[in-house]
């Protein structure tokens, strides 16, 4: 599932070239991905004036307050096409960009992605309704520290929530704790002020990284010329089970944190 840095990543490649155009025309190819009927009513003729990110939806803008929240999910691909390239198998939606040239396109070979439209006042009780966290790039460390330490469980559970952070995923814990030399498992109210300094410190780098990478490109992920990410080159502990440590040298684990597969060293993270 695309995370911070591969959101972030596509709303840098498609912002200067969608904002101010307007959409003249929408060809949907599988219903169930956007609501069909509401979507060719409520954006034809809309012109697109902004695009960002809430956590890992992306959310677009248009004129006479609407909105598209999308999100990509596991296999979801937002594509900025030139008209008259091939239209790849498992695109589901095309925007039709004023000036004729360029589309925006949706492709999700699981289809488990989706585009939601809403007016502005459905788009506020959604983010009213849903709360998502601070973002990880913008918290200062006292507002860190201090939602941390009310916070119980694993350190890793608490930094995949999004009602905690909005936008960390399961790559960028694993890297963060890794390059912070915390244990996965650890409890937040027992790590030291030092050590959540740290861990506050790496997960900035990480992330700053990654987007300055492209994101990683680690299965379905592209940013939206189609270009892959280079981050996944740069990993540590991600998908490394058996490699060395860069650090020591201590085999790579792979363990299950709350369901989910967690790679770690057990030398330089060990729990405490």
């Amino acid at each position: 599932m695309p995370e911070l840095p591969e959101v972030e990543t596509i709303i840098r490649s498609l912002s200067p070239h969608i904002l101010g155009r307007s959409v003249f025309g929408i060809k949907i190819f599988l219903p169930k991905i956007i609501q069909a009927e509401r979507c060719e009513a409520s954006l034809i003729g809309k012109t697109l004036i902004n695009i960002f990110r809430l956590g890992k939806n992306i959310i677009l803008e248009f004129s006479e307050g609407w909105y598209a929240r999308i999100h990509l999910k596991m296999t979801g691909q937002l594509l900025l096409n030139h008209a008259g390239d091939s239209i790849e198998k498992h695109t589901h939606v095309i925007f039709f960009l004023d000036g004729g040239e360029l589309e925006l396109r949706y492709r999700d070979i699981r289809q488990f992605g989706f585009i939601q439209v809403m007016t502005c006042a459905e788009f506020t009780a959604w983010c009213e309704s849903n709360p998502i966290g601070p973002d990880p790039l913008d918290i200062p460390f006292p507002r860190f520290l201090e939602r941390l330490r009310s916070k119980k469980g694993k350190i890793k559970t608490v930094l995949l929530d999004q009602k905690f952070l909005g936008g960390l995923g399961n790559i960028y814990v694993d890297e963060t704790l890794y390059r912070a030399g915390i244990h996965p498992e650890s409890s937040p109210a027992l790590l030291p002020c030092e050590k959540i300094r740290s861990l506050h410190r790496k997960m900035q780098s990480v992330l700053r990284a990654a987007i300055h990478h492209k994101g990683s490109s680690v299965r379905d992920y592209v940013e939206a010329s189609g270009e892959k990410g280079h981050y996944q080159n740069l990993h540590r502990v991600y998908g490394k089970t058996g490699t060395s440590c860069p650090q020591c040298g201590t085999r790579i684990e792979k363990i299950r944190v709350a369901g989910r597969g967690t790679y770690l060293c057990p030398h330089c993270q060990k729990l405490r």
